[in-house]
Formats: structure tokens, C-alpha cells, sequence
């Protein structure tokens, strides 16, 4: 690197950040994945920001980017799909907790995918179908093209439902964006990626609930679903059309349908990419879109990462279950010396059989000297070992040559071997490269000075024990009043944490009044309240940022302080009751 481009570099990692000038005015959410968790979590956080004005209006009608993955596209579609439709968050809100707690989705897609009458259309028999299926009966029956209706126009200006495509291995994108450009020309939004790109006209045609089906379909619990045979349903017309597909990328290389589609969290757990992108997009909207976009240096003034994962893993540890009962001390040889027992012993059997005179003996040892004979077959096949499976697989002879030693091995150090080669790929790909990927994703804005103070966390982990202990020894300029969150606000964090990665929740869960589902969204309620107080600390009123503020109009200082002040009543009377405003909520939607 010459002298010049390491001085450049020195000079941006120098360069202080700055204040937003309008804080608050326009914010991006993304809505991570992790099962109903995440679901509950961001309906939680959600549901705070639409208790919360300025300027007139709430938090929540301030958002106009919304990137979803997996748990999160539950709350954005049905969030999305409410509002096209003229309903109220309320209304969202009741409809996704009865979802949530009242259907049995296990039980509901195993029986539908087991009736043979519900597989005679077009799609394939699998298990995501059958669940996308259900989602479409009892979740949002909408179409995709639900959100060009421009009957209802809604503060969400940039809207993304995330998964993942097994072609090119790029996040794929359900989205609708308010105008797109490309080299200074406007252009309209694609859906997919930049390799593949599926049809306006066509997307339009796809249920939400496949949307919800692809955004959401983890790996190990679901096979792939693929477009577009997946999509294809009875009212489609278009999507039933593969001469409307491109055949190609624009680079020329060749797209071979169907494409399979999962989890958006493979790729990109947190929904930043979609997020980065439409910034971009924003910059450039016409004179009639700027009020929905900041005139900064982003064109956001807030970004909230929702995020409703674990990130946190146990190290890997070998198995040490040598000693497996019976067998362990056994290998091939031993089958050998069993098998040739075993034929011994049938052989003497038969012999008798013949020779015996008494009736009564022939028909016993005729059995006995069949199952010898039968078992000595099976022992002596099973006794070649990996030399033989390898030799009926075609192998090659340089591997089966080397295969013998691994024979001579006992049954408890061969368990050894492969519990440990499964185990350490089941965590590589569901954790390590997971967990990779989720730091891919935030280097690309928390390493931008532009995002730094524009930047807010909202993580199920962050009031528990632990995270507030460590909190406080990295801030300790932090006021007592939120570094200090309370026994009771800890204890709802760690139980909302210790909830699994699941699309459902058990009887066991679901009892009670603060039943599981009541905690996570508690829990979201007053982590958000928690982020929000500790963003003026780390940033509004930290003195690092004094000369930014100070820049701020009388009008705007007021209002920073009125929100300030109602943010920190709603967390006094959190430390106090966890759940006084989720039970609000409920009483509310749900009069006795």
C-alpha cells in the first residue's frame, strides 16, 4: 500500500462521527431471526415504539426501512399486510399472539402433509410446503402484490423479507422498494438479487405466506423450498409461466430453475444488507419522497437491529464414550469369530435335526440350526467391515487398501470418530459460521463512522445478569438509573433467554398469566426502553457530542427532552412491574 493510501486510511479512522441533524426523524428496524423468540421480541420492541411520540407522531410511523429474516417476517408481513389492509398495529398485534399461542402448527402441517387429496396440484410433497400451507390458512392469506396497492399508502417506504438462495448463494430479497436508479436512470426494484431477478408481475402473484415459508425455513428442521414450482398456487397465473423467467444473469451465465430458497439467516441472520441497500436508494428519491428521508450524512437517522438469537456458543468438546455398552470392546474381528460360532453351532444343529430319532427333537433344532446359520451369515457380511462397504460403493482401490486399519478398530473409538466429525459440523454450520456471518453483517455498520451514532442494539440478552455486570465495567459513566436495571427486569430477561429457537410454544409455556410468550414481549418492551435512555447517554448527552447538540433548535431540544422524560417514567415503573405494560396490552385486546 503506498504512502499516500495509508495516510487516507489513518485520516478516516480519525474522523470523529457526528450527531444526526434531526434524530429520530426517519428509522430503519430490522427484525433478526430465531423462532417465535425473535417473533415475540420484536413485537415487544415494536409495541414500545408505538407508545412513544415526536413530534406529533409515534416512533413506530417514523420507521420507513423494514428488513426482516425468518422469526422476523412473522411480525413484517402480518405488520405490512395489516396496514395495506386498513388495520391498526392493535389489530396486528392481537392477530399475531393469537397465531402464536392458539394454533398448533406441528401438528396442524404433519397432518396435512400425510392427506394425499392436499398434494394432486403442482407443488411437491415436503414439509416447508406443508407449513407454508398453514401459514396461508391461519397466518395472512394476502399476495405479495397486496403491497403496490396505492390505496393505502404507509410510512414504510422500503420494505424487505429476507431468505436465502441455493444458486448463487446471495441473500434473497421479497422486496418492495419505493424507486430504484441504476447509473442515474430510474429503473424498477428488483426482486431476488443482483443475479437473479424474478418479475414484478410475477412476485406479485406469490402468497405472503410462501414469502413467510422461504424467510423462515431452517436448515436441518426443513428441506429447501423452490421457486417457483413451490409458489405455484391456484389463482397464479403468471407464476405458472416459465417463459417469463430469465434465463440468465446479466453476466450470461445460466440460472437453472427451480431455485431453492431458505432461511435468511444462513446468510445474513440480522437483515443488515437489505438495510445498507435501501440507504442507498434513499439517497436519490425525488422531491415528493425526500420528507421520508434524512438530508444527512445517511439518509437515515436511526438505525434498530432487533436481534432475538443467541450469540453466544459453548466450545466445542470431543466425545470420550469409548466404553459404549456391550460392544464397545468389539470390532469386525470379532463379528468374524461370532459369525464363524454362529455357523458352527447351526451346522451341529442341522446335523442333529437329521440324525435325531425322537420327533420331538427334530423340529427344535431344525430352527435353532436355521437362525445359526442365518446370524452366521449376517455376521460374517457385517464382519468385511468398511473395507467391504467400500468395495460395493466403488471406492477407490487407494482408499479401501487403507480402510483395513480402520476395521482393527473397536466399535467405542469408531463411535469416537464419527459422533465427533457430526457433532463438530452441526456446530460449525449452525453456530460458528452463523455466528461469523452475524459479524460480517455488523462490521458493515458498526465499522462505518457514518452509522456509529445512528445505531441502536435491541437484543433479547441484554438485561440479563451477565450483560448488565459487563455493562457496567465498559460504561461506567452510565447513570445509576439505567445501569442498574433491577432484580425484576434481570430475572424476565433471563427467562425470555432461556427460551429455545422454536415455531412454537408447549402447553407448559403458554400457562399462566405472565406465561412465556407475555415475558418475551415484556422483555422487548423494556429492552427497547433500556436502548433508547442508554442512546442519549452514549451519544445525545455524552460530552463527546456536546458541540452537535448545541447545534440543535430550541423546538428540537425540547422534544429530545419530553421523550427523554417519558422514557424514563415508562423504565421506573418497568424496574418496578416487567410486565405493567404487556398486561396493558392484553387487557386491552383482550377485555375478561
Amino acid at each position: 500500500m503506498e504512502k499516500k493510501e495509508v495516510k487516507a486510511l489513518k485520516t478516516r479512522k480519525k474522523r470523529r462521527a457526528h450527531l444526526p441533524k434531526l434524530p429520530f426523524a426517519n428509522i430503519a428496524v430490522s427484525l433478526s431471526g430465531g423462532g417465535f423468540r425473535a417473533t415475540c421480541i420484536h413485537l415487544g420492541l415494536v409495541s414500545y415504539l408505538h407508545s412513544k411520540y415526536y413530534f406529533g407522531q409515534t416512533l413506530l410511523e417514523r420507521i420507513r426501512v423494514l428488513s426482516t429474516v425468518s422469526g422476523g417476517t412473522f411480525l413484517g408481513v402480518k405488520y405490512v399486510a395489516t396496514l395495506k389492509k386498513g388495520g391498526t398495529f392493535e389489530d396486528c398485534y392481537k392477530s399475531l399472539v393469537e397465531f402464536m399461542t392458539q394454533k398448533d402448527l406441528v401438528e396442524d402441517a404433519l397432518r396435512y402433509l400425510a392427506e394425499d387429496e392436499n398434494w394432486k396440484n403442482v407443488r411437491q410433497r415436503s414439509l416447508i410446503s406443508a407449513f407454508a400451507s398453514m401459514y396461508h390458512r391461519y397466518f395472512e392469506d394476502a399476495h405479495f402484490g397486496l403491497l403496490w396497492d396505492n390505496h393505502r399508502p404507509i410510512h414504510l417506504k422500503e420494505i424487505s423479507f429476507n431468505a436465502t438462495e441455493f444458486h448463487f448463494a446471495l441473500p434473497f430479497h421479497f422486496q418492495k422498494t419505493e424507486v430504484s436508479f441504476s447509473d442515474g436512470q430510474h429503473v424498477p426494484e428488483f426482486i431476488g438479487n443482483r443475479k437473479i431477478h424474478i418479475p414484478i408481475e410475477m412476485a406479485k402473484e406469490v402468497r405472503l405466506a410462501d414469502i413467510v415459508a422461504a424467510s423462515s425455513c431452517v436448515p436441518f428442521g426443513f428441506e429447501p423450498i423452490n421457486f417457483p414450482d413451490d409458489f405455484v398456487h391456484e389463482e397464479s397465473v403468471k407464476l405458472a409461466d416459465p417463459a417469463l423467467l430469465p434465463d440468465s444473469v446479466l453476466e450470461g451465465a445460466k440460472i437453472n430453475y427451480p431455485i431453492g430458497l431458505m432461511d435468511g439467516g444462513v446468510d445474513d441472520n440480522q437483515g443488515v444488507d437489505a438495510v445498507i441497500s435501501a440507504e442507498e436508494r434513499m439517497k436519490n428519491y425525488p422531491e415528493e419522497l425526500k420528507e421520508f428521508r434524512s438530508h444527512d450524512k445517511k439518509s437515515l437517522d436511526l438505525y434498530i437491529i432487533s436481534d432475538g438469537t443467541n450469540p453466544k456458543m459453548e466450545g466445542y468438546s470431543r466425545s470420550k464414550r469409548e466404553n459404549i455398552p456391550y460392544i464397545g470392546k468389539w470390532s469386525f474381528k470379532t463379528f468374524e469369530f461370532f459369525g464363524v460360532l454362529n455357523f458352527g453351532i447351526g451346522a451341529l444343529a442341522m446335523s442333529c435335526a437329521v440324525f435325531v430319532e425322537d420327533k420331538l427333537l427334530i423340529i427344535p433344532m431344525t430352527v435353532l440350526g436355521t437362525l445359526g446359520i442365518l446370524v452366521s451369515a449376517f455376521l460374517l457380511l457385517a464382519s468385511k467391515g468398511f473395507v467391504g462397504l467400500t468395495r460395493r460403493l466403488g471406492v477407490p482401490a487407494f482408499f479401501e487398501e487403507r480402510m483395513q486399519h480402520v476395521d482393527k478398530l473397536q466399535f467405542g473409538v469408531i463411535n469416537n470418530l464419527l459422533v465427533n466429525r457430526r457433532n463438530s459440523a452441526f456446530k460449525l454450520i449452525t453456530k460458528v459460521l452463523i455466528k461469523q456471518m452475524r459479524w460480517f453483517g455488523f462490521e458493515r455498520v458498526y465499522g462505518d463512522s457514518g452509522w456509529k451514532p445512528r445505531l441502536i442494539m435491541n437484543a433479547v440478552f441484554e438485561l440479563t445478569k451477565e450483560e448488565v455486570e459487563r455493562r457496567k465495567k465498559k460504561y461506567p459513566y452510565y447513570s445509576e438509573e439505567i445501569a442498574d436495571p433491577g432484580p425484576a427486569i434481570m430475572s424476565v430477561a433471563a427467562q425470555a433467554f432461556r427460551m429455545g429457537t422454536t415455531l412454537w410454544f408447549t402447553k407448559d409455556q403458554l400457562k399462566g398469566k405472565n406465561n412465556m410468550p407475555t415475558t418475551i414481549i415484556a422483555c422487548g418492551q423494556f429492552t427497547m426502553c433500556f436502548n433508547l435512555l442508554e442512546y442519549y447517554e452514549k451519544f445525545l448527552r455524552h460530552p463527546k457530542y456536546h458541540k452537535d447538540f448545541e447545534k440543535y433548535s430550541p423546538e428540537l431540544k425540547e422534544e429530545l427532552e419530553k421523550l427523554h422524560a417519558s422514557l424514563l417514567c415508562d423504565w421506573k415503573k418497568f424496574k418496578v412491574d416487567p410486565y405493567w405494560m404487556v398486561n396493558e396490552c392484553t387487557s386491552k385486546l383482550w377485555p375478561l
